[in-house]
């Protein structure tokens, strides 16, 4: 095993059912002590589909050419929806305390969630190529105002949390993209404190690494995108189990 863990673990292992989870940077240590071997894995198989993407676009960027950027986001965006869906599978799964075997479960979303993942994955790329030209074309322009920049921080703010709610939905639910998509505006706006501190967590990280790259890019080969998503699912997860009682929902179903 990559981290010395077994990636099962009988369920209630060592834990009483009744004893309350323990909560922020408690509760984060005790998910990678247990679960980082496949959170990582699948954040490691996430940006391993992310790659292609980043190759064509960033040529096209250094061209200057936004319609073959949207291009090449579309030809190779429909590998991140299903990589995406797999890795928020994972990272509920650890949130919820479910045991199993990593890589069997991932497959089995993978399979499960490919046709479901394609389009999505092609566009919030493409939303993510916007995002990317806008912020590549920043050094040309010779006086940048305050309010852009505000503006487009905003833009990667909403991006970030609403990615986040339609990937946590592909991996927990079968239903159309519109229906899932008027969840996110929805979970958006009725968890609004959780959803400004999951976008704090992951605008941090970005920036952090915007920072540190190239000088230390191994921190991002290591922290992948597995780092931003768990932090911003810790965020979110707990309010949402409350009101939606996931897990209760999750249990019923698999006894059928």
């Amino acid at each position: 095993m990559l981290f010395g863990r077994s990636e099962f673990m009988p369920e209630g292992a060592g834990i009483s059912p009744d004893t309350p989870r323990k909560k922020g940077l408690a509760r984060l240590v005790e998910i990678l002590s247990r679960d980082l071997d496949g959170i990582f894995l699948s954040g490691s198989l996430a940006l391993l589909a992310c790659v292609p993407a980043a190759i064509l676009v960033g040529i096209f960027l250094w061209m200057g050419s936004l319609p073959f950027c949207l291009l090449a986001a579309c030809c190779t965006g429909w590998l991140v929806g299903p990589a995406l869906t797999g890795l928020y599978d994972t990272i509920l799964r650890a949130l919820r305390d479910e045991p199993g075997f990593w890589w069997h479960t991932y497959k089995r979303v993978w399979k499960q969630s490919f046709k479901s993942s394609i389009l999505p994955g092609m566009v919030f790329t493409m939303l993510w190529v916007l995002v990317g030209y806008a912020v590549f074309a920043l050094p040309r322009i010779t006086t940048v105002s305050v309010s852009f920049a505000l503006v487009l921080m905003l833009d990667v703010a909403i991006l970030l949390t609403l990615g986040s709610y339609f990937w946590m939905q592909n991996a927990l639910f079968e239903s159309s993209v519109s229906k899932k998509l008027s969840n996110c505006i929805r979970m958006f706006l009725g968890f609004l404190p959780q959803t400004a501190l999951s976008a704090a967590f992951q605008l941090a990280y970005w920036l952090l690494i915007a920072f540190l790259i190239p000088r230390c890019a191994f921190v991002f080969l290591l922290t992948g995108l597995w780092v931003p998503n768990l932090l911003a699912m810790m965020a979110v997860y707990a309010p949402i189990e409350k009101s939606l009682h996931l897990e209760t929902l999750i249990q019923e179903k698999q006894q059928f």
